[in-house]
């Protein structure tokens, strides 16, 4: 298939959402420029798994480093906080403030935090029903990790931490989250429910999640090397956007395999994705799969190579880089997007498409158009 060309730049419909600012905490490690920095560099991210986790099914894993919560968030709060939460809350501190801790970033009565997950602290579940079993009585447990077990803490959190009070979502999506958060908080914007969103979706490296994963993997695929981590957007309306746009939000479209046919339901989700965007699939510069080490996954790999441009699957580095970070992957996959487009002048204007499947059947695909400064 050809080459991408470059669209022609065209002034943005009112109430087009764009994306004005980005964080990462991810395994390149805390913050956005060292996300950049190890996508660009195509960087491998496993490692030994820290002998503190436990027996693991697999002694490597792709985690954050050196992430310690009462070092990023200090120990006022902390001492039962879940690992998802404070991804979330580092990631957020991150898109928010500046490096001396001050607000960079103005928020309103009407700033939302919607945030995609695939079931919370796996971890902090288990161990509390693990003491309900295993304590003298049923109901000798700690209390103080209940808030914690809650589908919606960590967007809850990220909320109060920066007194924002509007419209607080929990997306529970696997590893579409980051895709179906996205298309909530267009779709609220666009009903004058919210001016800005804190956009994105988290996942948190943990022995009960690896034990999960290595029993659901399939028979054939291989053993799942596990990451984590938050991607985190502020998602602006173009006419009333306070900050350069680095990107706009053309579509997004979601679809449930039903004919337990992947490839085919991320070509149809793709095509009407880029339909309702406007643009042909030979002007993708750029398209990213979530890389699931699942039959899903390769097959949406599959049906993208038959979509687009061919180069457009190799400008942006495989997220495998980074491990399964299931609920997270989405998120990274954008966040990828723009640190490859930051770096290239002959990005602006152009396109590129995100897509993510999950063993469940859902499927996801967002249209960009890319529009930010160049650094």
């Amino acid at each position: 298939m050809s080459t991408a060309t470059a669209r022609p730049e065209a002034t943005l419909p009112p109430g087009t959402p764009v994306i004005t600012g980005w964080s990462a905490v991810s395994p390149y490690g805390i913050g956005r420029a060292e996300f950049a920095a190890g996508v660009r560099a195509g960087a491998k991210t496993a490692v030994k798994a820290d002998a503190g986790l436990g027996p693991l099914p697999s002694s490597d894993v792709c985690t954050v480093p050196g992430f310690d919560i009462q070092e990023q968030l200090g120990p006022r709060g902390t001492a039962k906080m879940d690992r998802l939460t404070a991804l979330a809350l580092v990631a957020s501190d991150g898109l928010l403030l500046d490096a001396d801790g001050n607000r960079a970033v103005a928020t309103d009565e009407l700033t939302g935090v919607v945030l995609g997950i695939t079931m919370g602290s796996l971890e902090n579940v288990t161990d509390f029903l693990r003491q309900s079993y295993t304590n003298a009585r049923p109901f000798y447990v700690d209390a103080g990790r209940i808030p914690f077990g809650s589908l919606n803490h960590a967007a809850g959190a990220t909320a109060i931490r920066h007194d924002l009070k509007g419209p607080n979502t929990t997306v529970a999506g696997g590893r579409v989250s980051g895709l179906l958060a996205l298309n909530y908080a267009r779709r609220l914007m666009g009903q004058g429910r919210a001016t800005k969103y804190l956009v994105g979706s988290a996942e948190e490296f943990s022995a009960a999640h690896a034990w999960f994963e290595h029993t659901a993997t399939a028979s054939g695929d291989p053993a799942p090397l596990l990451g984590e981590g938050c991607g985190l957007f502020l998602v602006e309306q173009a006419e009333a956007a306070e900050r350069p746009p680095l990107a706009a939000v053309l579509s997004v479209e979601t679809r449930v395999d039903i004919d337990d046919d992947p490839g085919a339901a991320v070509t149809a989700c793709a095509r009407r994705a880029l339909q309702r965007a406007g643009v042909d699939a030979g002007e993708v510069w750029a398209a990213v799969p979530c890389a699931a080490p699942t039959a899903a996954g390769r097959a949406e790999h599959e049906a993208l190579a038959a979509l687009v441009p061919a180069d457009a699957l190799s400008r942006v580095p495989s997220m495998e880089l980074l491990g399964d970070t299931s609920a997270a992957s989405a998120s990274f996959q954008i966040a990828a997007v723009l640190a490859v487009a930051e770096a290239d002048a002959d990005s602006r204007g152009r396109t590129a498409l995100v897509s993510a499947v999950d063993r469940d059947g859902a499927v996801a695909v967002a249209v960009l158009r890319l529009m930010g400064e160049q650094r």
